[in-house]
């Protein structure tokens, strides 16, 4: 199973779907696919959506799935890396009205870059990652401290 996250901001991601339901038309994937669909208005032809999960079924999915293909939400990809999942970004971009910016393009490069996912934005990209997801070599995901909580604990220990 794959597992697909759009995230929970109020921004519809139709590009996303379009890409998978022509995926899964085209054959590249082949098994089932469930999708948190969040404020997305596409309607799939060939998979299942939820728009909002609990965090545990969130982590039910990811858990069960073979790889995640999410958008560039730095919860949703830590989230799946922290569970050593396989992940697929594929960021909003602001020209195609999905967010008020690009920086989910920076965000998946910077985590791309690393080594820690694997980007794509088209339907090349997809066929040349999802048959082989599970092969592909990722860098281990350790999360950082946060300098502001490490700022925090320093002040707090000096008291």
């Amino acid at each position: 199973m794959i597992f697909a996250i759009v995230g929970t901001q109020r921004f519809s991601f139709d590009r996303m779907f379009a890409l998978l339901d022509e995926a899964i038309e085209a054959g590249i994937i082949q098994e089932e696919v469930v999708a948190q669909s969040g404020y997305t208005s596409y309607e799939p032809r060939h998979f299942r959506t939820i728009p909002f999960l609990s965090q545990e079924e969130m982590n039910t999915y990811i858990e069960s799935s073979r790889c995640v293909i999410t958008h560039a939400g730095i919860g949703s990809i830590t989230h799946c890396l922290e569970r050593g999942k396989p992940v697929v970004v594929i960021p909003r971009r602001k020209d195609h009205g999905e967010h008020v910016d690009d920086h989910q393009l920076e965000i998946a490069k910077v985590f791309q870059e690393r080594g820690y996912v694997a980007a794509a934005e088209s339907q090349f990209e997809l066929r040349e990652l999802i048959p082989c997801i599970e092969e592909m070599e990722f860098q281990p995901y350790v999360r950082q401290p946060s300098d502001l909580v490490s700022s925090i604990k320093s002040y707090v220990n000096s008291l």
